[in-house]
């Protein structure tokens, strides 16, 4: 599995949480947004998107946005 660096364009996230589904799909089989590694959190008008310690930065998150609400480059996953 590739491991990128995955940044967040908060402004053009809507809110739709198909990058958790699709997160917690894969790593838990299940899909549960609580249960995945990328958090969205809706803010009034924008969303927060933060990821927590257990993300690979494998980019399925980033695969699964129609908003280009993320962004996927090459490079390390920050620990």
């Amino acid at each position: 599995m590739a491991k990128f660096l995955i940044e967040a364009v908060p402004e053009r996230c809507t809110g739709c949480l198909r990058c958790q589904l699709a997160c917690s799909q894969r790593y838990t089989k299940a899909f549960n947004p609580s249960a995945a590694r990328i958090k969205v959190v809706l803010k009034g008008a924008g969303c927060e998107v933060s990821f927590s310690a257990e993300c690979t930065g494998c980019g399925i998150c980033v695969e699964n946005c129609f908003y280009d609400a993320l962004l996927k480059r090459p490079g390390k996953v920050k620990s």
